[in-house]
């Protein structure tokens, strides 16, 4: 028979989204919503819940908060391990009024590891091995006080936070399951695939991380404007051998962060399809809950650079937090320039046997002749 394990973190309860000015507690109300959504909806399903780290954000969490978050959690009867992270790590005192609001609410099952030390699950037949921070820029070793294997552990599983040596400054090794004979390892901190960064998304990605028995249990919320994903848990089971079963991620982020960037076209009549598909593509949140930036950059003719300011007016309206930065340039072509121009024909034959030079660089190169071609003459 397997264990259901539901594996989390990097709530970050109380984050100050201190960008969003007045749309701030919109986002710091639904941390706390998702959070009592993911214990109160979901955890009664599983065997197991893990939060690897940063359930709080900041020291200066407010008392309340933890104790709202200490009932939740009391609120959900499936046994729960919780480390501290770099954000509410054992010596911010987090973790003490977390665990005294769970003890005056007879929350046993619910613990709060502020020890490297095992953990043993007997009636699940497993033991843990949580490696809580114990201050913010914590940087000891997580894992070399995990012992060897004995019969009595059963299926072995680790509790981290912090990234992976792969990474600028990470320490956790990428082989920790070999290294340390344990069956599984789920980390925190690293919330999510960023838009562009392959070493990132790697992570994330669950054919490599079966291979390597290393999970990221990724963030519930995107939290920053590069965060361009929607949140989620992951959810596993594995056997009492230590082989692991079904695993997928199960999303249940509302917060949306987007930061898109456009290049118009000097040529372009019609801006809005283009301002439009932007939008269509990557907004499918509350606009209470989306942060949406736009990059706008380029060159329009003087009718096309008219439509576009009167476009965004109303885009602002329909997404109040929304910030555009806009570098999009009128212009009057002072002489026609066409495709087979013979200026134009030379300059392709330049770029094109310098490997160099991009697709992209290319047509910048052309759309700059065109426009300053009558200044030049």
């Amino acid at each position: 028979m397997s264990l259901r394990i539901l594996c989390t973190g990097d709530f970050q309860l109380d984050k100050t989204f201190g960008t969003l000015g007045e749309h701030a507690k919109n986002f710091r109300d639904q941390l706390m919503d998702t959070f009592t959504k993911v214990i109160e909806n979901y955890g009664p399903e599983y065997d197991l819940i893990l939060i690897a780290g940063d359930l709080f954000d900041r020291k200066a969490t407010p008392t309340p908060i933890i104790q709202k978050a200490a009932k939740i959690l009391a609120s959900c009867s499936t046994p729960c391990l919780i480390i501290p992270g770099n954000h509410d790590a054992v010596n911010s005192g987090i973790p003490a009024v977390l665990q005294e609001a769970l003890s005056q609410l007879g929350a046993n099952h619910v613990e709060v590891a502020v020890k490297r030390e095992p953990v043993p699950y007997p009636a699940l037949g497993i033991t843990l091995f949580p490696a809580p921070l114990f201050r913010k820029d914590d940087i000891s070793d997580q894992w070399g006080w995990i012992p060897e294997r004995t019969k009595d552990h059963g299926t072995r599983i680790a509790l981290m936070h912090g990234a992976l040596d792969s990474l600028p400054k990470g320490l956790i090794p990428g082989n920790l399951a070999s290294q340390k004979d344990l069956d599984l390892v789920i980390c925190g901190d690293q919330h999510g695939p960023s838009d562009g960064d392959d070493d990132t998304s790697e992570l994330f990605n669950l054919e490599t991380s079966r291979k390597r028995k290393l999970y990221y249990a990724m963030a519930p919320e995107a939290q920053h404007i590069n965060q361009n994903f929607t949140g989620s848990f992951l959810s596993l089971e594995i056997d009492k051998n230590g082989k692991i079963g079904s695993c997928e991620r199960i999303e249940v982020g509302e917060i949306r962060f987007v930061n898109e960037t456009f290049e118009f076209d000097q040529e372009m009549e019609d801006i809005h399809p283009a301002l439009s598909s932007i939008l269509e593509q990557t907004v499918e949140r509350p606009s209470e809950l989306t942060s949406i930036r736009l990059h706008l950059h380029g060159y329009l003719q003087s009718e096309a650079f008219a439509k576009l300011r009167h476009a965004l007016a109303p885009l602002k309206q329909e997404w109040p937090i929304m910030k555009i930065t806009d570098a999009v340039s009128e212009f009057e072509p002072e002489e026609s320039v066409t495709e087979d121009n013979p200026l134009i024909g030379k300059i392709k034959q330049a770029v094109d046997v310098d490997p160099s030079i991009t697709p992209d660089m290319k047509r910048h190169t052309i759309d700059l002749v065109k426009l300053n071609y009558g200044r030049w003459l």
